[in-house]
């Protein structure tokens, strides 16, 4: 078993195929992954990419065979093109089943679901691309919100765009996609001050400042606040303090200077793969 970067903002398992196994239709288990199978030969249920569940016979590595392993895969091999060397994604699942995809198609989707997410033109919207993540991904909405701050965090600024209606100019409002990511990890509370308030709605109120106004809604360039503070950085003499990666640090309102609480301090830099043989 070896460890690698993720391409993708997720963790996550991947078993490598061998020609000799692909075309007996097995998939063999390494050893590292024991732990994650039953210990007695029996029927397990395996879901495919598309949702659909198959019933596979497979082997314990105390059995015969001296291998621990699934049968039956010939279709499933030949149906997604399996190749020597190519890497299946390999999830336990929570109702004791288990997903079988192969990585290219994986990787596919991830990334297309979450370039919806991104692009989504409301929550009805970001929500179901949320959910389809989740199924995908076979993570938690938590999981997956900090993986996009993650992924997000790390594309270039660019100028924030400007809008002309009817000779009258708007800058571009921040995407639902970012609004949902900056709601759950900060849970509507000031990066300056900490505080919030719940409105009739039951939700935290909460602003979202551009500390460059110029620049574009970049997570780097945000800021959940206040109303109070929003207005410090609207009316007060300021001065901002960042540190070598662009994030804000502290801000100066007049003769006070306050910390920035920034969440990307407690995710992951990068997510890895297991590669397992």
């Amino acid at each position: 078993m070896k460890k690698e970067y993720s391409k993708i903002p997720f963790d996550y398992i991947t078993v490598k195929t061998t020609k000799s196994r692909i075309e007996k239709g097995l998939l063999a288990i390494p050893v590292s992954l024991i732990d994650m199978f039953p210990i007695n030969s029996k029927k397990i249920y395996l879901i495919n990419e598309n949702g659909e569940e198959e019933t596979k016979i497979f082997t314990p590595y105390n059995s015969s065979s001296r291998e621990c392993r699934i049968g039956g895969l010939k279709d499933f091999y030949q149906k997604n093109q399996i190749n020597d060397g190519d890497e299946l994604v390999i999830q336990l699942l929570d109702d004791g089943k288990y997903k079988l995809i192969s990585e290219n198609v994986f990787k596919k989707h991830v990334l297309n679901f979450e370039e919806k997410f991104e692009t989504s033109d409301n929550k009805i919207e970001a929500d179901r691309q949320i959910e389809i993540i989740k199924r995908i991904t076979n993570s938690s909405k938590e999981y997956i919100l900090r993986s996009e701050f993650v992924r997000l965090a790390n594309k270039e600024i660019l100028e924030r765009k400007i809008d002309e209606i009817q000779q009258v100019k708007s800058r571009e409002k921040v995407p639902i996609s970012l609004r949902i990511i900056l709601l759950n990890l900060y849970h509507g509370k000031c990066q300056i001050s900490g505080f919030t308030f719940t409105m009739k709605n039951g939700k935290p109120y909460f602003d979202i400042h551009h500390i460059d106004p110029l620049k574009g809604n970049h997570l780097k360039n945000l800021l959940v606040v206040s109303p109070n503070v929003h207005a410090q950085f609207t009316f007060a003499n300021s001065e901002h303090y960042f540190d070598d990666e662009g994030w804000l640090r502290k801000v100066k309102f007049n003769e006070d200077t306050f910390s920035v609480f920034q969440i990307n301090d407690d995710l992951p830099k990068f997510f890895e793969k297991e590669i397992h043989y």
